[in-house]
């Protein structure tokens, strides 16, 4: 459908005189109303012709489908001669490049951008190479005698001089059918009289129609022929049809126009358009410094923390495996259970423990009482003579004993006894009573905190005693933390406890090694600690270094690789939504590129530029911010700095990513901007 304006078979028959538009029973429904019905009308070369008629009476329905910023449902509209009905919609806007000028009401001029630059506008759109259309747009800003005024801002011009820049606009471009729309609406008389005679002089000049649409009579009264509509029909017509004014040619060559308008387009279409585009970009993002400053930011943030996160998990995984060799990868534990019980047959001065004595838990030599019912001690000097073993402890455990802090509170709880004290080979930890020796001694308790919480034990600077097993216990220490996991709800001794506990038939035993040991250890504990065979020991899985390492190395990454999406998801969610109220504002501007010749794809490309442009500067920020906060943290969490050089690759990624998928719906929604609707916004 491209070529449906060119189309041979589309001309009317060639007569004396072709007119520069005609339509042919044009009519216009909209759904709740119809606009344009039946509607014949000729307009020649150097006619001035005014549109009036009240309000809903179809005014600027005419006005949108002579410069084909609308489509009528029905009828046919030539241009030159040729159907553009049924064009498809890069045919229309060529068309309106090249033959078609617009002055709407409003003038709808780019604030930020300066008289040269609105004004070059028009004849960018119509494909003048850009030394012409800059003499051009010189000349057409002297014409309308605002050249002190050419590198002003928009916005600081004067309802009348914005008038004039818009007429300025249209008169730079190669065009032969001016089309106004309310050109006078917010001016007073004066200027309204100044500015329909500078419109009216200025067509003449150039032999191009002037078609305005007015609700003034004073305004219609200026003009050659005024054409009157009521409901979407035309009711009176000052002029003849077809007829062409005094002065003015009315026989225009058509291929003569053809010619010299499709030697333009080719000048737009061989390498002017990129160009043009690039211009444009750069003045959509210097004309919206606001939007363009959040663009930036929301990029910036959301690399920024995206890059960051991944940086941080590289951190963390490093940090993980340090921890893990210095802690998890040296922890090994056994557990042991007495099966058969049996009474010691020692004979007087034999045996490992010396004369008379029965087997301690640590081969010392003891009482019967409370003593486990084995014939021989648990090796632990064996085990922590073992190569690789760096401290060993053995806890023999009953599971519920009556603990009791006065009257006030009893419970029954596991208790462990201990050689000396719960140590670093179990990794505990233990606040002392202000001037203790850090060691339990006969009638001393060391409580894990559940417990003295649980039965009220808090000041252990003033030696508060409880009863374990009926038997009075002095309180010297709180245990923290342990490697195991029920030790801060348990009660800890050393030494004999007395006759009221029964023998212990099960224990723990946790051996602290050296990295890259603990796996030999596991293996060897059980006959390492009891050689004779007398329990049953149990030992708990040691992973192997390396695979436990990745799973922890893998949680660690995966998790905060989560959060690095999450926060590339939320920065593309937040440039959307800048991107779309950026349109939103600027829909009049898309409305006026289109009716000066912009197609939809070229709307789609500006705004996909410009946040190309702006994910570019916004991720450049970013890796600057992401990789501050990786050593900011990284610093303050005391780890070694970490950087993978490819996360230099994110920044690029977020640039496309942001450019493209963030840009996409907003730049759809400018390609889906009807000039029709956007120039009366």
């Amino acid at each position: 459908m491209d070529q449906a304006a060119d189309a041979s078979d589309n001309k009317e028959p060639r007569g004396e005189s072709v007119p520069i538009v005609r339509v042919v029973g044009v009519r216009r429904v909209y759904p709740a109303a119809i606009a344009l019905d039946g509607v014949d009308l000729e307009i020649a070369a150097g006619e001035s012709v005014a549109i009036v008629g009240r309000s809903g009476s179809g005014k600027s329905t005419l006005l949108n489908v002579l410069g084909l910023l609308d489509a009528p449902t029905s009828g046919e509209v030539f241009i030159d001669g040729v159907s553009v009905t049924g064009s498809s919609d890069r045919a229309r806007s060529r068309r309106r490049a090249r033959d078609l000028g617009f002055v709407f009401q409003r003038a709808h001029l780019i604030g930020n951008l300066t008289v040269m630059e609105n004004v070059l506008l028009g004849p960018r759109y119509s494909g003048l190479s850009e030394s012409q259309a800059r003499s051009e747009a010189l000349d057409a800003i002297a014409s309308v005698d605002l050249a002190h005024r050419a590198h002003a801002r928009a916005r600081t011009l004067s309802g009348g001089e914005m008038q004039r820049v818009a007429i300025a606009r249209t008169i730079a471009r190669p065009v032969r059918l001016w089309l106004a729309d309310e050109p006078t609406g917010n001016l007073d008389s004066a200027q309204s009289a100044e500015i329909i005679e500078l419109l009216k002089t200025r067509a003449a000049d150039r032999d191009a129609a002037l078609v305005v649409v007015t609700h003034e009579r004073e305004v219609a009264a200026q003009l050659d022929r005024v054409i009157t509509l009521s409901d979407g029909r035309v009711i009176a017509d000052t002029g003849a049809a077809g007829r062409s004014p005094t002065g003015a040619t009315g026989s225009h060559d058509v291929v003569t126009l053809r010619t010299a308008a499709g030697g333009q387009g080719r000048v737009r279409r061989s390498g002017g358009r990129v160009a043009r585009a690039v211009r444009f970009v750069a003045q959509g993002l210097a004309t919206n410094g606001g939007r363009a400053r959040m663009g930036i930011i929301a990029a910036a943030v959301a690399v920024a923390m995206t890059l960051a996160a991944l940086g941080l998990a590289q951190a963390a995984a490093v940090q993980v495996t340090a921890l893990f060799d210095a802690q998890r990868a040296t922890q090994v534990t056994a557990r042991f259970v007495i099966e058969k019980p049996v009474l010691p047959e020692v004979a007087p001065g034999t045996g490992p423990s010396g004369p008379g004595s029965v087997p301690d838990l640590d081969g010392e030599a003891g009482s019967r009482t409370g003593v486990p019912l084995i014939r021989w001690p648990l090796q632990t000097e064996a085990l922590r003579d073992f190569p690789g073993v760096e401290a060993v402890e053995l806890w023999w455990r009953w599971d519920s004993v009556t603990i009791a802090n006065g009257v006030f509170a009893q419970a029954d709880v596991p208790v462990a006894r201990v050689a000396s004290t719960p140590g670093s080979a179990s990794g505990s930890e233990i606040t002392w009573a202000r001037g203790h020796a850090d060691l339990l001694g006969p009638g001393e308790v060391v409580l894990g905190e559940t417990l003295a919480e649980r039965i009220g034990v808090t000041q252990i600077d003033l030696a508060p005693e409880i009863t374990l097993a009926g038997y009075p216990m002095r309180v010297v220490g709180i245990l923290n933390a342990s490697r195991e996991g029920a030790a801060k709800g348990s009660a800890f001794i050393s030494g004999d406890p007395g006759p009221a506990l029964p023998p212990p038939a099960h224990g723990i035993v946790m051996a602290d090694t050296a990295p890259g040991a603990a796996r030999m250890v596991a293996d060897h504990i059980p006959a390492l600690l009891d050689p004779y065979g007398q329990v049953s020991v149990a030992t708990d899985p040691v992973l192997n270094p390396d695979t436990y390492r990745e799973q922890l190395e893998g949680g660690v990454s995966v998790a905060l690789q989560v959060l690095a999406v999450v926060a590339c998801l939320a920065g593309l969610v937040g440039v959307v939504l800048v991107n779309l109220l950026g349109v939103a504002a600027r829909t009049a501007e898309f409305g006026v590129r289109r009716a000066f010749g912009a197609t939809r794809g070229e709307n789609v490309a500006l705004v996909i530029g410009e946040g190309l442009i702006l994910a570019l500067v916004g991720a450049v920020f970013g890796l600057a911010l992401g990789v501050t906060a990786i050593m900011a943290v990284t610093a303050a969490a005391r780890w070694q700095p970490v950087f993978d050089p490819t996360l230099l690759f994110v920044p690029l990624a977020a640039t496309l990513a942001f450019g493209l998928l963030a840009g996409l719906p907003p730049a759809l929604a400018a390609g889906r901007v009807e000039p029709a609707d956007a120039v009366r916004t």
